[in-house]
């Protein structure tokens, strides 16, 4: 039989528990709304939580059983108050969070369903310098596989040919600011604006702030789908009001799919059907701890 659904605290939530490599800049206008969490896309993004740094951050089902979210979402250590700098430990497979999914459309920060989330793959990170931000990213290996129930979102595979895309783009995300408001946050209409200095570094108008860190920014492609094509990682050179026009002093920066779609073919590959585990409750209400 099962108990009352365990309910922890979320709206009231503050700056400290979401990784926020990902700041507050917005250019020329904020296109951002808040949309029905359950629709088919959104219903694919949830809250990656880490009870032992309590660092939150977004991740997106591109699997049955597998989440991606940014490195520094999973690995971060501390956070500086004053830059907002995030520091991070080294990586490790094996490593586990709690991957939370089902946004209630009415009440924020409640969601439906939890299950433990444990690291199989991730990339170089080093937040030193550009050659090494390629490498923010991180691939989770579900124990309940939620994404038979919330669907999961397919990725492009493009070559390296291709630097940037070249679509309209789309994020999906938890954006700090509205931890209090019902929905999840929605930028449609944003575009990639410049690549490089390393491979995988995509520059993007789209409105990126804390909390949004490992979001997936989509592509819309020529039949009409949504595809990944990156994930959100930081903003360059913070900015409080909104900026007039796009500059790379305030850049707004995406990993490409390119850094981390090889390692996502072969943590798929591996997936395999599995069952509900007495490690998750994949009916039980859950909210991110305080």
């Amino acid at each position: 039989m099962q108990g009352k659904p365990k309910l922890i605290a979320f709206a009231g939530i503050g700056l400290g528990l979401f990784a926020i490599a990902a700041r507050a800049n917005i250019f020329v206008e904020d296109r951002r709304e808040q949309r029905n969490p359950t629709f088919p896309i959104y219903r694919s993004v949830g809250l990656l939580h880490n009870p032992q740094s309590g660092a939150s951050g977004t991740a997106f089902l591109v699997g049955k059983c597998h989440v991606v979210t940014a490195y520094h979402v999973v690995f971060m250590k501390e956070r500086d108050p004053v830059t907002g700098r995030v520091t991070t430990t080294p990586g490790k497979a094996g490593y586990t969070a709690e991957f939370l999914i089902g946004l209630d459309p009415e009440v924020p920060g409640r969601f439906a369903s939890r299950t433990r989330a444990t690291v199989v793959d991730f990339g170089n990170y080093v937040d030193a310098g550009f050659q090494g931000m390629p490498g923010d990213w991180a691939i989770l290996r579900l124990d309940d596989c939620v994404g038979k129930q919330y669907g999961f979102l397919k990725y492009a595979r493009p070559g390296n040919d291709k630097p940037m895309p070249r679509g309209e783009l789309m994020t999906v995300a938890f954006a700090v600011s509205r931890v209090a408001q019902a929905g999840i946050t929605v930028e449609k209409g944003c575009k990639a604006r410049d690549y490089g200095p390393a491979p995988g570094l995509v520059g993007v108008d789209c409105a990126f702030e804390s909390g949004m860190s490992g979001g997936p920014v989509l592509e819309r492609q020529s039949d009409r789908r949504w595809l990944v094509v990156g994930l959100i990682q930081q903003s360059t050179g913070r900015a409080d009001a909104v900026l007039p026009s796009y500059s790379m002093e305030h850049r707004n920066q995406m990993v490409y799919v390119t850094a981390f779609w090889k390692a996502l073919d072969r943590a798929i590959a591996a997936e395999r059907p599995r069952g509900p585990t007495n490690r998750a409750n994949n009916n039980s209400a859950a909210q991110v701890p305080r």
